[in-house]
């Protein structure tokens, strides 16, 4: 028989722990999951206010005091108040006046409960407040390290750190101290209550009456073994009593802990869907209208004023304007990350709060200035754009971002895992990588902010290549302070404190010798390129004496010479590789040939006398991608050639270097130099670093842009 009541207490004790453990952890879990889901629904302005540690250890730390309570002190709980509630009722079976007698201390605990539970709440809650600014500062720290290393602020970064430690200590302490106290009082309490009981009942046994407010117990109407009876259910009515006692704390952890999590869940989600029910087309065109927007993220203060603005569908417009002028914001309505105070935005002449969120979202894609790649798998990063897309569709978009090949030379290729934040790969990695994700969702509506801020130039041109491949057929608006790099769309504006006050063309724009041409001339007043062409056309504009001590004797060849000359800077290494001066007939046959090179040597010198002084009439076609982009006639003696707004044959594209080349009038001939590009200047199929044109000539700066040289009749 002790044997089958000793397998089932332990069943019993199995039972109730599990439970315990599932109840905890079930609790938490959900509580995680709708904590996590509600986080990311609160409007962005409210996240901005927030330290990043503080609700992570809100969704961390603050459930796990709430599931420690669950765990560790249910079971406790329960069988306190069981056992409470099980044995005052057989007592009273027994006796009612004694029992209520052996309860009179309960409402002095109570009262005792009450003074300090506050106590150690307030305690907890400074505790768990300390807990989420320690999680904040470390989360700050970590993520700068390299800043911190770099201006070695260890010291002080641990000593800041220190100062939350002492703070989470003390408040940790200060609800120690109160436990401390409050479990002895509670220890006495029940000791002096005991004595009392036990007093009364020796006296009633010995033959006494006792009669207390509206207790009353006859004499002897209790006798020896009944007192031992009471004070064995006495001990199991106390000791519950004091075994919550110590779960004080415990509880003031968990209640703290739910407060600060329904601080959060209190937060009203962003915007709310429309409740109409949705039957428009899925796919939109891109068709954007702002009808006298005003917004601001707080009621003192609007950002934006009167925007009144249309963007017809594939349109590319920028933004530009100084820092807090209101760029970004106005492109985070579009999405709705904000709610409107005033007007409306409309896509395809629908408000854009008529749409369903997932809808409207589906058709905006956005490449921001820091690339956030998640841990995983580069697929399953590129696969955000459009879950369950096939390998081809994944490839195709690699592809057209440039990135394929760079995926393919790693060992696992679309499987290689991506670490936290993308730290495996470079700036430019994750922007291509970021791109290829956008061109993979293939959203009518584009939005790029500062996508090469943080690039170099190699990268910046990788990432404007993958671009051009990016916001064909699309309606793009791009965010960008460098200036130079706007050549591509169709137009500019330009917005100040929360206006549009110019809009227009980049030359339209520079001509105007506004706020734009201000924002121009105030990026260009230190660059190294700008003084550069300053220097370039300083020195060949100047004297030609000093152009002849740096070049040799400029040849001009046919385009039917199987060898082109690229002419060398230096004369001494050059002279050998001089071929005899041709140039052209109006019939287009050369002067000179073996027999007769002396009379050649002689016409050549003749010609250059002639053309020494007065430069041929000659244009530069720009061809970019079998069109025409523009003609610029060599009307002085020097002409740079760059995507760089200043350069005098402007071609806006990335694999243009800013300043890419020069064209100048040297020793009777037009000369095309590289003014050390990135990409450089290919001649039938041959690199070059400078060159003597003829007509008909064709420079390749890219497989894509041509310059194609041109004589004009004289």
């Amino acid at each position: 028989m002790l044997t089958v009541f000793g397998l089932l207490s332990a069943l019993l004790v199995y039972i109730d722990l599990y439970l315990a453990t599932f109840i905890a952890q079930n609790l938490s879990a959900r509580l995680r999951e709708n904590l996590f889901d509600h986080l990311q629904r609160i409007t962005l302005d409210w996240h901005d206010k927030q330290k990043k540690g503080d609700l992570v250890q809100r969704l961390t730390g603050n459930i796990a005091d709430i599931e420690k309570l669950v765990n560790d002190g249910l079971v406790d709980l329960l069988a306190g108040i069981l056992t409470l509630a099980g044995v005052a009722i057989v007592m009273s079976l027994i006796s009612k006046p004694y029992t209520i007698l052996s309860l009179t201390i309960a409402p002095i605990l109570f009262l005792l409960v009450l003074g300090y539970t506050s106590g150690i709440k307030a305690a907890t809650k400074k505790k768990a407040k300390a807990a989420g600014k320690l999680g904040d500062v470390a989360t700050e720290d970590i993520q700068a390290l390299t800043v911190i290393r770099a201006y070695t602020l260890e010291k002080r970064e641990n000593k800041r750190f220190g100062l939350h430690v002492g703070s989470y200590r003390a408040a940790g302490l200060r609800a120690g101290r109160l436990q401390a106290q409050f479990t002895p009082l509670v220890s006495v309490l029940v000791v002096f209550g005991t004595i009392f009981v036990v007093g009364i009942g020796g006296y009633v046994a010995a033959g006494n009456g006792f009669s207390f407010a509206f207790v009353n117990i006859g004499a002897s109407t209790i006798d020896v073994g009944t007192l031992i009876l009471f004070l064995t259910y006495l001990k199991m009515l106390y000791q519950p009593m004091r075994d919550l006692s110590k779960l004080t704390t415990l509880a003031s952890n968990g209640a703290s802990g739910a407060e600060r999590i329904q601080e959060v869940l209190d937060q009203a989600p962003e915007v709310l869907d429309s409740e109409e029910p949705y039957t428009g087309e899925q796919k939109l065109k891109g068709d954007i209208t702002f009808e006298n927007v005003f917004f601001g993220y707080t009621k003192d203060r609007t950002v934006l004023k009167g925007i009144t603005l249309h963007i017809p569908a594939g349109r590319k417009v920028a933004l530009v304007g100084y820092s807090g002028s209101g760029k970004t914001t106005l492109v985070k309505l579009i999405p709705r990350f904000y709610q409107l105070e005033q007007g409306s935005i409309k896509i395809d002449g629908v408000e854009n709060s008529q749409y369903p969120l997932h809808v409207l979202r589906q058709n905006i894609s956005m490449v921001l200035q820091d690339s956030i790649l998640f841990e995983g798998s580069i697929r399953e990063n590129l696969e955000i754009g459009r879950p369950g897309a096939s390998m081809k569709l994944i490839i195709d978009a690699a592809k057209k971002a440039n990135i394929h090949e760079m995926i393919m030379d790693m060992p696992d290729g679309y499987d290689t895992y991506v670490r936290e934040q993308g730290n495996n790969f470079s700036a430019g990695q994750r922007q291509r990588l970021s791109i290829a994700r956008a061109i993979l969702r293939d959203s009518p509506i584009l939005i790029l902010d500062e996508p090469t801020a943080n690039l170099d130039v190699e990268a910046e041109s990788e990432v404007m290549h993958a671009l051009n491949s990016l916001i064909v057929g699309r309606t793009v608006l791009t965010i960008s302070h460098r200036l130079s790099t706007l050549g591509n769309v169709d137009e500019i504006l330009v917005m100040s404190h929360g206006q549009i006050v110019e809009r227009g063309t980049f030359k339209e724009l520079k001509r105007n010798n506004g706020v734009f041409a201000n924002l121009l001339k105030e990026q260009n007043r230190y660059s190294p390129d700008q003084e550069e062409v300053d220097s370039v056309r300083s020195i060949y504009a100047t004297t030609s004496e000093l152009i002849s001590t740096t070049a040799p004797h400029m040849t001009a060849v046919t385009p039917g010479t199987s060898s082109r000359i690229a002419v060398s800077g230096n004369s001494a290494n050059t002279s050998s590789k001089m071929q005899p001066y041709v140039s052209s007939t109006q019939n287009g046959e050369a002067l000179e040939d073996q027999n007769g090179q002396h009379e050649a040597e002689a016409y050549r010198e003749k010609q250059v006398q002639n053309h020494r002084e007065t430069p041929t009439k000659a244009q530069i076609i720009v061809q970019i991608d079998g069109k025409i982009n523009g003609k610029y006639r060599l009307s002085k003696t020097i002409f740079t050639i760059g995507r760089y707004p200043t350069s005098d044959i402007q071609i806006p594209s990335a694999r243009v270097s800013r300043l890419h080349a020069t064209i100048r009038w040297q020793h009777g001939a037009w000369v095309i130099q590289d003014a050390e590009s990135l990409n450089g200047l290919t001649c039938q199929g041959q690199r070059i670093d400078q060159l003597a044109l003829v007509n008909g000539d064709s420079i390749s700066i890219d497989p894509t842009i041509m310059l194609h040289y041109e004589e004009l009749r004289q």
